[in-house]
């Protein structure tokens, strides 16, 4: 075999092992682009998922705090319109003349004691209310 021959047996093995290193280059490129491309879509997908909880829970935190803003009105306006009821009917004549007392019981007994309309608006105005929520089944 001459000298020229066994050049060209070399250089085409070269040829053939940079042929071979290549093509598992691409392959092992196109392996880790498949495998990023996947992992992107894994992630892509589970800050959506999470985005979309987040979204419900911001959302069931908004309708809370709506439905507690209007038991809080509710409540505003029942108390309101308790303490004017109590105050007409402390108005009236007929309860302007009887002295209001309450009876308090204590280790020493029974003892009365008299009642100013105002403190007997505050005393009265919460079992009111809890009559009126009662009664209406609230």
């Amino acid at each position: 075999m001459s000298l020229e021959k066994i050049l060209e047996k070399i250089e085409l093995e070269a040829r053939q092992e940079v042929d071979r290193i290549l093509s598992e280059a691409r392959e092992k490129a196109e392996q880790i682009k498949k495998e990023a491309e996947q992992k992107a879509r894994e992630q892509a997908e589970a800050i959506l998922r999470q985005a979309e909880a987040e979204g419900r829970l911001e959302a069931s935190r908004i309708v809370t705090q709506a439905q507690l803003q209007r038991r809080m009105e509710l409540l505003k306006t029942r108390r309101a319109l308790i303490n004017k009821v109590l105050a007409t009917a402390l108005e009236k004549e007929e309860l302007k003349k009887v002295k209001l007392k309450k009876e308090i019981v204590s280790r020493e007994g029974l003892k009365q004691e008299a009642l100013p309309s105002g403190k007997l608006l505050e005393e009265l105005s919460q079992e009111v209310e809890n009559d009126i929520l009662e009664w209406l089944k609230i």
